[in-house]
């Protein structure tokens, strides 16, 4: 795109790249499951605040967005594929006397899958959240449905506010390995009943979720260090000055107003070198495109509201930077994830049984699944 002279240009989205280089090569694009739902247009707090205060309030700001889940872009409504096959037949395997507990629970994908094969009598479902979930979907639910339903925020796993055998199943999809696992197992064993059973979905740390998301804390590595966002900020002002005709001629010889474009000019060159030959170089491209929406703020409504923008939006990419490292963090290897399981089955008693196999989508693993009773 070119404003006035202002180069302005985005890259081509990485979905059709990479269809396009499958066509040529025969190469399968990757299933591309994080998106940052980076808008900026909320209100946005820069208190200084903990870390795990930051990151609580980093995900409270992601579920506040509307998200379902996570995995927004590879799942269009709820889980599905062999996520949502193992989640119906577990709730399949319910009566409606019982009661659940969904660790980490988010804004309720599961309770969701729950209500979808329980509309009207069913288990009553609780989540729990270090987060502050928003889940505006409740609000569509009749109202013996929704009355099955209760979210908990600002819960850690590790301390959960129940009292001991509580629970005839335990859940949890990408949530209780978020936690201290050393300190969140008891909890969990503590309020499960002793003929309970617990069913859980973990990040596997070879999985394509994990994959993607050590590409994208590369790629906010480099913004990091890159002049891209603070050179933007600095051509905003002169945005203004697009929507009159002598202005925009003054742009050309104004000295500062020449430099601010070759800052940018010299930061967007680096940043589309970047994304050539990337495998999955979404981020950046949205950030690109971010900006240029910003330029577009900055001539229809001055400078003011888009400099706004661009200050939430920086935030936001650090609130998705905490995310990410949260979910890389937490990923369980083959070692991890069979330790957890024996200690599950230990804590479970004698008798106790379990299965543990990777859930795979289009070929590429996406998780593990873990079952004890």
């Amino acid at each position: 795109m070119v404003m006035a002279g202002w180069s302005t240009s985005a890259c081509s989205r990485t979905s059709k790249r990479l269809k396009c280089q499958s066509k040529k090569g025969g190469r399968k694009p990757p299933l591309f499951f994080w998106r940052t739902f980076l808008t900026s247009d909320r209100d946005i707090s820069t208190d200084d605040l903990s870390q795990v205060a930051r990151r609580r309030l980093a995900w409270t700001r992601f579920w506040g967005q509307g998200p379902l889940h996570s995995l927004g872009t590879s799942f269009a409504g709820n889980y599905a594929d062999a996520i949502g096959t193992f989640w119906q037949g577990e709730f399949a395997a319910c009566r409606s006397h019982e009661t659940i507990l969904d660790i980490g629970c988010g804004n309720g994908p599961l309770a969701k899958i729950l209500i979808d094969l329980y509309p009207e009598e069913g288990p009553g479902w609780t989540g729990i959240d270090l987060s502050n979930p928003r889940p505006t979907w409740i609000a569509q639910l009749a109202e013996a449905a929704a009355k099955r339903v209760r979210f908990r925020g600002g819960v850690l796993a590790e301390e959960l506010p129940f009292e001991a055998s509580s629970f005839d199943l335990v859940v949890s999809q990408f949530g209780i390995e978020y936690s201290d696992l050393s300190r969140s197992q008891p909890e969990v064993m503590r309020v499960l009943k002793p003929t309970g059973r617990l069913a859980l979905v973990v990040h596997h740390a070879q999985s394509l979720p994990v994959y993607v998301s050590r590409q994208e804390l590369r790629h906010l590595e480099f913004l990091s260090r890159s002049d891209f966002l603070e050179s933007a900020r600095l051509m905003i002002p002169y945005f203004v000055l697009l929507n009159d005709i002598e202005s925009r001629a003054r742009l050309k010889s104004d000295p500062q107003a020449i430099e601010a474009r070759r800052r940018f000019d010299a930061a967007q060159h680096e940043i589309r070198k970047r994304v050539t030959g990337e495998p999955i170089p979404d981020l950046l491209t949205d950030v690109q495109i971010f900006i240029q929406d910003c330029f577009r703020t900055a001539v229809s409504v001055g400078p003011p509201p888009a400099l706004d923008r661009l200050s939430g939006y920086r935030v936001l990419l650090e609130d998705s930077r905490l995310r990410l490292e949260d979910l890389v963090r937490s990923a369980l290897d083959e070692a991890g994830i069979l330790a957890l399981q024996e200690r599950l089955k230990s804590a479970k008693g004698r008798g106790a049984r379990s299965s543990l196999n990777a859930l795979s989508v289009n070929d590429q693993v996406f998780g593990w699944a873990l079952r004890v009773s």
